[in-house]
């Protein structure tokens, strides 16, 4: 993380010389000859305004090429982050029985961050559609299959009611509770913790 930094801040140096270099370049081939004339430069600025002349070139191309590689940068950025929210968006309005379920045991367990194996369908597009992101850098192997921390995107919470998620907006009579555990996914079964006093 440090050495991207480090990185960023050394362009951000070039691009400010360049910048500078072909103000000054600029200037002096703009200025009119009443300065040049103050300053005794006439001598010398004739013999040196082609160099002058093509440095100023040569950083004004660095300088718009920047200028077009940020700009794409950012629609790119843009343009992925509006995918993202589509296919969230889309992910949520089509929400089958097992990736809700998912989702619930964020609201019955009570926790921000649930590890989950990867290897379950639900769980899997859950996380390609960006409902669930990695909730940290480090991941746990435990057997065979992978499981890894999760927790809702803060972009999916406003679009996760408890309509979607298929639970009363009431307390829970003893049916839907039943029918809650009942769907619950095998995995978290193992650590159950009551739907009901």
């Amino acid at each position: 993380m440090m050495q991207l930094f480090q990185r960023v801040k050394d362009q951000q140096s070039i691009t400010l010389t360049m910048a500078w270099m072909c103000i000054a370049c600029a200037s002096l081939l703009i200025a009119p000859p009443s300065v040049a004339q103050f300053s005794d430069a006439v001598s010398w600025s004739d013999s040196y305004t082609p160099y002058i002349f093509t440095l100023t070139l040569l950083t004004g191309s660095f300088l718009i090429a920047r200028a077009v590689i940020w700009l794409f940068s950012y629609l790119k950025t843009e343009v992925c982050k509006r995918k993202e929210c589509t296919s969230r968006s889309l992910m949520i309005r089509r929400l089958d029985f097992q990736e809700k379920a998912v989702l619930r045991e964020f609201i019955i367990q009570q926790k921000n961050v649930l590890a989950l194996p990867m290897r379950e369908l639900a769980v899997s597009n859950l996380l390609k559609s960006g409902v669930l992101v990695p909730a940290f850098e480090t991941q746990e192997i435990k057997g065979s299959g992978r499981i890894i921390k999760l927790s809702i995107a803060v972009d999916a919470r406003e679009l996760l009611t408890y309509r979607v998620l298929g639970l009363p907006a009431g307390k829970l009579t003893e049916e839907q509770a039943n029918q809650l555990k009942a769907a619950r996914p095998d995995y978290a079964r193992s650590n159950y913790i009551a739907l009901r006093d």
